[in-house]
C-alpha cells in the first residue's frame, strides 16, 4: 500500500513539474521573453516529443515572434505524428487565418470542438485556443471568438488565460467595460499581465493616471514583465517628454528582456535625443537589417522621425509606411498619425485629411475624437488647405452629439473658398433647411451654384436668388446689399439669358427698393423702356443707262 502511495504522489509530483514548465513557457511569452519561453517548450519536447501542450504553445510563440512558416511545420509535422490532436488542429487553423484562409480555419476548428467534445460537453482549453486564435489574427471573427470565450469560461471559470483572451476580444470589440471586466477575473492568478492589459483599455482613452497605476501593479506583480516597462517607455517619452525618465524605464525594460539586436533601438533614441540623426539612423538601419521583418515599430518610428528631422521627408515616408504597415492598430500612439500626416502634408498632402480621419476613427472615446479632429483642424488652417479644413469641419459636426446647425455655414465657407462649389452648396442649403428666414444659407448658395454655372446658362442659382430676394425684403435698410445681390443678377438673367426685358425692368425696380439713389439701376431701366429705334428701308432711286459714246469717225483723206 505504501509503495502505490509513493509511485502515486510521483506520478502527481510529476504532472505538476510538466505543467508548471508549460505555464512557466507562458509567462515568458505574454512577457514578450518569446526566446526563452521557445527554450523551455523545446527542451520539454527534447523529453517528451509529443507533449500536445508543449507543442501547441511551442506553435503560438513562434506565430508571436513572426515566425509564420515555423509554427506552420511544427504544427503540421505534430499533426502528422499525432492523429489530428484537437488542440493542434486548433493551432493549424490559427495559421490559416493569418494566411487568410478564413474558411480552411473554421472547418479545423469546428473539427476540434467535434474531436473533443465529451459527456460534459466542449472542451474549455479547445474553445479558449480558438477564442485566442480568432482574436489575435486580423482576419479572426470577433464575435465567434466571443461566444467561444464565453462558452470555456463557464465550463473553466478558474482558467485566467480564457479570461485574458475574452478580454483581448472585447477590447477588439471596442467594448472596454466588459475588457476590464474580463481582465479583472485573471487578476488572482494572472496578475501582471492582467494590470497590464488593463492599462492598454484606459491608455486609449488617454487616462494616464490610471495607466501608469495599472503599469505600476503589473510590474509589482512580476518585476521581470517586460512590457510594462516598454508601455512606461513610451508613455515617458512620447507624451511626457520625459527623456531622463525614458531612459530609466529603457534600462529596466532591457534587464527584463531577451538579449535582442531591437534593444540597440534605445541607444539610437538617445542619440536622436542629442541631434544626432545620422547617428540614430545607421543603429536603426543595422537594426532592420539584421531583425529584418520582425523589427520593432519602434525603430521605423525612429528613423521616420531622424529623416524627417534632416528635412528628407521622402526617406520619412517610406519608413512611417513601413511603421504602419508593421505596427498592430493597439500599439499605434496619436503622435504616430502626426508624425505620418507631417511628412504626408510634404509628400502627399491630399492624404493628409484621411490620415486624421483613420486615427479618430480608430480611438475609443468622444474627447480623443474631438482632440485628434481639433488637430487636424490646426493643420489645415496653418497650410491654408481650405477643402481639407471644410472636410475636418465636417467630421466633426458630424460626431458632435447635438450639434449646432449654425456651425455649417463655417464649413461650407472653406468648401466655397478652396472651389468645392458642389459640397459648398450643399452644406449651404442644409443650413438653410436649419434657418430659412436667414440670408445667409441661401446668398452663399447661390454664390457657389454662380460659379458652378458662371454664364447662368442652366439658372442653377436663379431659386437661391429669389429666396435671398424674398428674405432679404424683410428688412431693406439691413440686408441693402444681400437684396441688390440678388435683384441685380435676376435682372441680368431675365434680360441677357431670357431676353425678357420686362421681367429685367422688375427686378430692376425691385433692386431700387433697397438702393433707390442707384443711377445706374435708373439708366438700365431707361434703356430697356424706350421702344427700339425704328430703321428707314434705303430709298429706290430710278436707274438710268447711259449709251456708251460711238467712236469718232475717222477724217476723210484730202485728194492730191
Amino acid at each position: 500500500m505504501k509503495k502505490i502511495t509513493l509511485l502515486f504522489v510521483a506520478a502527481i509530483f510529476t504532472m505538476t513539474a510538466m505543467a508548471q514548465s508549460v505555464q512557466e513557457g507562458i509567462n515568458h511569452l505574454y512577457a514578450e521573453r518569446f526566446t526563452s519561453a521557445k527554450g523551455i517548450f523545446e527542451k520539454m519536447l527534447a523529453s517528451n516529443p509529443n507533449n500536445i501542450d508543449a507543442i501547441y504553445w511551442l506553435g503560438q510563440t513562434q506565430l508571436a515572434s513572426d515566425d509564420l512558416a515555423g509554427a506552420k511545420a511544427t504544427y503540421q509535422k505534430a499533426l502528422a505524428a499525432s492523429g489530428n490532436a484537437p488542440l493542434l488542429l486548433v493551432g493549424m487553423g490559427h495559421v490559416d487565418l493569418i494566411e487568410g484562409r478564413t474558411a480552411e480555419a473554421r472547418q479545423r476548428f469546428e473539427s476540434a470542438l467535434t474531436m473533443s467534445r465529451g459527456r460534459k460537453g466542449d472542451d474549455p482549453n479547445v474553445l479558449n485556443a480558438i477564442g485566442r486564435a480568432n482574436v489575435e489574427s486580423r482576419t479572426g471573427d470577433i464575435a465567434y471568438a466571443i461566444s467561444k470565450l464565453n462558452a470555456a469560461a463557464q465550463l473553466a471559470p478558474a482558467n485566467p488565460d480564457i479570461f485574458i483572451n475574452l478580454g483581448n476580444a472585447y477590447r477588439k470589440a471596442k467594448d472596454g467595460g466588459n475588457a476590464i471586466t474580463s481582465y479583472m477575473r485573471a487578476l488572482n492568478s494572472s496578475a501582471a499581465i492582467a494590470n497590464y492589459r488593463m492599462a492598454r483599455v484606459y491608455e486609449t482613452q488617454r487616462n494616464w493616471d490610471i495607466v501608469t497605476e495599472f503599469l505600476n501593479k503589473a510590474i509589482a506583480a512580476d518585476p521581470k514583465f517586460a512590457p510594462a516597462y516598454l508601455r512606461q517607455y513610451v508613455y515617458a517619452l512620447l507624451y511626457k517628454n520625459d527623456y531622463n525618465a525614458a531612459d530609466e524605464w529603457a534600462k529596466k525594460y532591457i534587464a527584463s528582456s531577451d538579449p535582442s539586436v531591437q534593444n540597440e533601438y534605445f541607444r539610437a533614441q538617445a542619440l536622436f535625443q542629442q541631434k544626432k540623426y545620422d547617428e540614430a539612423i545607421g543603429i536603426g538601419k543595422r537594426v532592420v537589417e539584421e531583425a529584418g521583418a520582425k523589427s520593432s515599430a519602434s525603430v521605423y518610428r525612429l528613423l521616420a522621425y531622424s529623416y524627417l528631422a534632416k528635412g528628407d521627408t521622402t526617406t520619412a515616408r517610406t519608413y512611417v509606411d513601413q511603421l504602419f504597415q508593421n505596427i498592430k492598430t493597439d500599439e499605434l500612439v496619436t503622435k504616430d498619425y502626426t508624425l505620418k500626416a507631417t511628412i504626408y502634408a510634404r509628400e502627399k498632402p491630399e492624404d493628409v485629411v484621411n490620415i486624421y480621419l483613420d486615427a479618430a476613427s480608430d480611438d475609443t472615446t468622444l474627447r480623443n475624437k474631438v482632440a485628434i479632429l481639433q488637430e487636424a483642424l490646426t493643420w489645415a488652417r496653418e497650410n491654408n488647405k481650405k477643402i481639407p479644413e471644410g472636410d475636418i469641419r465636417l467630421e466633426l459636426y458630424k460626431i458632435i452629439p447635438n450639434p449646432n446647425p449654425a456651425s455649417l455655414f463655417q464649413i461650407g465657407l472653406p468648401y466655397y473658398q478652396g472651389g468645392a462649389f458642389k459640397r459648398a452648396d450643399s452644406v449651404f442649403q442644409a443650413y438653410s433647411s436649419y434657418f430659412p428666414d436667414s440670408t445667409f444659407g441661401y446668398l452663399w448658395s447661390a454664390r457657389a451654384l454662380g460659379r458652378i454655372d458662371s454664364t447662368m446658362s442652366e439658372g442653377l442659382a436663379i431659386p437661391q436668388f429669389e429666396k435671398l430676394l424674398e428674405v432679404a425684403s424683410k428688412d431693406k435698410v439691413k440686408n441693402k446689399s444681400y437684396g441688390v445681390e440678388a435683384a441685380a443678377n435676376l435682372a441680368n438673367y431675365w434680360v441677357n439669358v431670357k431676353g425678357d426685358k420686362t421681367k429685367g425692368i422688375y427686378y430692376l425696380e425691385r433692386a431700387l427698393e433697397f438702393d433707390p439713389e442707384n443711377q445706374s439701376f435708373k439708366a438700365t431701366i431707361d434703356r430697356l423702356k424706350k421702344p427700339p429705334a425704328v430703321t428707314k428701308p434705303a430709298s429706290s432711286k430710278k436707274t438710268t443707262t447711259t449709251k456708251p459714246k460711238q467712236p469718232a469717225k475717222p477724217a476723210a483723206k484730202k485728194k492730191s
